[in-house]
């Protein structure tokens, strides 16, 4: 499978509601590995589109393109750490539960994606 790119599915860009989003959580350098590869979906039950650029990997909704989630990464010597991030406040777009479910979202869907 290749790369995930910002061109592999429709995208729309960052809303500029935002909120800070902490994901203390550090992953394997496999899982790392698995994430700069990105996500593409495979069919219409798949709800996520994920790549990686310019150190972010973001996280878009794959019916909408609405960019809910970006995190920026960094190596470190346990493996991979979230060094920043932010998820959109654009209602529209996402209804957020709040930053705990946010948090809980985005480390559920790099398991499922890419591993533990």
């Amino acid at each position: 499978m290749s790369q995930a790119t910002r061109t592999s599915w429709k995208t729309l860009p960052a809303h500029v509601m935002r909120e800070r989003l902490e994901v203390p959580e550090i992953f394997s350098d496999l899982v790392g590995e698995r994430m700069i590869e990105g996500h593409v979906p495979v069919d219409m039950d798949d709800r996520w589109f994920i790549y990686f650029e310019s150190g972010w990997l973001f996280f878009h909704r794959s019916w909408t393109g609405a960019l809910v989630f970006a995190l920026r990464l960094d190596g470190c010597a346990a493996g991979v750490r979230v060094v920043e991030g932010w998820a959109s406040r654009e209602s529209e777009q996402y209804r957020s539960q709040g930053i705990e479910d946010d948090r809980k979202i985005v480390v559920g869907l790099i398991q499922r994606y890419f591993g533990k």
